[in-house]
């Protein structure tokens, strides 16, 4: 199943991703993001989740990322 987040106000999708990944990591972390135009499209199918976007967004740059496991940012002392 697919999540869509909306965006309060247009923002680079760098942008948007730099400003909710703390979110995305909280509640969505081992599933794939999807962000065009301040829009994420969160799910586990990446493919589906771009041609929802682009769907949305026809001719819009996507962004896409794997959502990290906060224990994907522990280091190694």
């Amino acid at each position: 199943m697919t999540k869509v987040r909306k965006g309060t106000k247009k923002i680079s999708n760098a942008e948007w991703i730099r400003q909710h990944l703390g979110e995305l990591v909280d509640k969505h972390a081992g599933k794939y993001a999807i962000v065009a135009n301040g829009e994420a499209f969160i799910g586990y199918d990446s493919v589906e989740l771009e041609k929802e976007a682009h769907k949305r967004h026809p001719g819009v740059k996507l962004t896409g990322l794997p959502i990290p496991r906060p224990e994907d940012f522990q280091c190694a002392l």
